[in-house]
């Protein structure tokens, strides 16, 4: 029989050993990357460290390892490390069907109608310069003089010419004048394959970047799910209450929400794109492009400059006064009369002899010397003159507005690329680095999770109104790619002559 001083040496054996290998238990679980599991009866115990690392450590040991996956399961970094998504400015493009902008472009500019009616508007106007400077047909036709008289077929039998001969250089003013049309809806042309590229690249980035927010909100639903069932093992240990639970659902819905949203704007963009670029029939699919930046950035001076020296609708602007220089000179030659010729010939049966016989006639300009349509062409110069004057002032308008967009867009590219993202980034892995070391809960490491990701989204919508910006700046602030191309010149009653002149 043991005597009681044996009995006691050996039970404080057994408790090293018990100790030792618990001991042992937890310090395999961390190598490994698994949670530790508790020893059973194991009393949680408030860990207080005096080091700088402190700041982590109010927390006690049993709330430190809340998490879903508690049940010896590995729980891989990766499967929570946000920097493992797809970079904002990537885009998953691992599918063979993935569609670049340039090949967008190239169908935009097969397909567009736009484009279609702007080259027609340069043909009819092409049509319109040709006509205005062919010469009048002549007449030709029959005379015949006194039929019947004294049962005779007549006394003259024969044919006519008529001429009309054009005076005064009109029909080379006409032609000029059409002509000068002809480079305004040329213009305008260009002007119109600006607008559809601009458009097509608008809605390319949108499509783009509502594709990448569809990925991180897909991330932010999955943060919203481990949130809701960590708050469900918390509520059994006692260590939240109903509230905090029904929060997390609430937090679950609102996320689960913002994902269909990000699906309904994915799909909206992608019917926008393939509108513009006029193939509708265009199967979704993933877009191949960036949405980052680049270092460069426009300046308001150079911006400027380029805008009122490039700008199509300045050129046009003035390709339209001197249209209307010329269609003044035009209507102020137009009282200068025609000749106009007759020439007959024929026979006389009277006399039995063959005659023929000149008439020439002009048109005494006496009480309408055009003097109202002069009138109107200048007043339709004074309105292009003003006009060019007009545009320029609307373009700086309009390019201050889209240069303060495009100011704030890159500070806030610049902002989120080198400070917000960088910083949210290194608090989600000291969070995470802490709470592998037993430092901090796992709740905390999902907030730093989900702030990181709105983070993201945030930076995305920066991007997209940079590109939005930058294009409407570099694209002369040309935008309407589905819109009717205007009309090269209005109309009005100088148009209206059954000619061109």
């Amino acid at each position: 029989m043991v005597n009681s001083k044996n009995l006691i040496s050996i039970l404080l054996a057994i408790v090293l050993i018990s100790g030792c290998a618990t001991s042992t238990k937890r310090d395999v679980a961390n190598q490994i990357g698994k949670k530790p599991v508790p020893a059973e009866n194991e009393t949680s115990q408030v860990i207080v460290r005096d080091d700088a690392e402190a700041e982590y450590d109010a927390t006690s040991e049993t709330e430190t390892r809340l998490v879903s996956h508690q049940e010896s399961i590995e729980l891989p970094v990766e499967k929570y490390d946000p920097l493992l998504l797809p970079m904002p400015g990537d885009v998953l493009a691992s599918q063979s069907t993935a569609i670049s902008l340039d090949e967008l472009e190239a169908l935009a500019q097969a397909n567009n109608p736009t484009l279609v009616q702007a080259a027609a508007q340069v043909e009819a106007s092409r049509g319109a310069a040709y006509q205005a400077g062919l010469y009048p047909n002549p007449v030709v036709g029959y005379a015949s003089d006194q039929i019947g008289i004294n049962g005779t077929a007549g006394e003259l039998q024969g044919a006519f010419v008529s001429q009309e001969f054009v005076t005064g250089g009109k029909l080379k003013l006409s032609r000029a004048k059409w002509t000068k049309q002809v480079a305004v809806a040329e213009t305008i042309l260009s002007a119109q394959y600006t607008r559809v590229l601009n458009d097509v690249r608008i809605h390319f980035y949108r499509t783009l970047a509502a594709q990448q927010l569809l990925a991180v909100q897909g991330k932010l639903l999955e943060n919203a799910k481990d949130n809701l069932q960590t708050h469900k093992e918390m509520l059994n240990l006692g260590q939240t209450n109903q509230s905090g639970l029904l929060q997390a659902e609430v937090d679950l819905h609102r996320a689960q929400l913002k994902q269909q949203a990000a699906e309904n704007d994915l799909e909206q963009e992608w019917r926008n794109l393939v509108a513009m670029v006029g193939t509708p029939e265009l199967q979704c699919t993933t877009l191949r492009g960036r949405l980052e930046p680049p270092q460069e950035f426009y300046d308001w001076n150079s911006a400027l400059n380029q805008l009122l020296e490039s700008s199509p609708e300045i050129v046009a602007a003035w390709e339209r006064v001197q249209h209307d220089e010329i269609t003044v000179e035009r209507e102020r030659v137009q009282p200068i009369p025609n000749i106009l010729v007759d020439v007959n010939f024929g026979h006389n049966f009277e006399t039995d002899n063959s005659v023929a016989g000149v008439t020439v006639g002009l048109p005494i300009p006496i009480f309408d010397k055009n003097q109202g349509t002069v009138d109107q062409a200048l007043a339709d110069l004074n309105r292009s003159r003003a006009d060019v004057k007009r545009l320029e002032l609307s373009l700086m308008s309009r390019l201050s507005t889209e240069f303060r967009n495009y100011q704030t867009a890159c500070q806030h590219v610049e902002t989120y690329r080198d400070e917000m993202l960088p910083k949210g980034k290194q608090a989600y892995d000291l969070l995470h680095h802490s709470y592998k070391e037993r430092r901090a809960p796992w709740p905390d490491v999902l907030m730093a999770q989900q702030i990181y990701l709105n983070l993201q989204a945030d930076y995305i919508m920066s991007q997209l109104k940079y590109h939005e910006s930058e294009i409407a700046i570099s694209g002369m602030l040309l935008t309407g790619g589905l819109a009717e191309p205007p009309a090269p010149v209005g109309g009005g009653h100088i148009n209206a002559v059954p000619k061109p002149r």
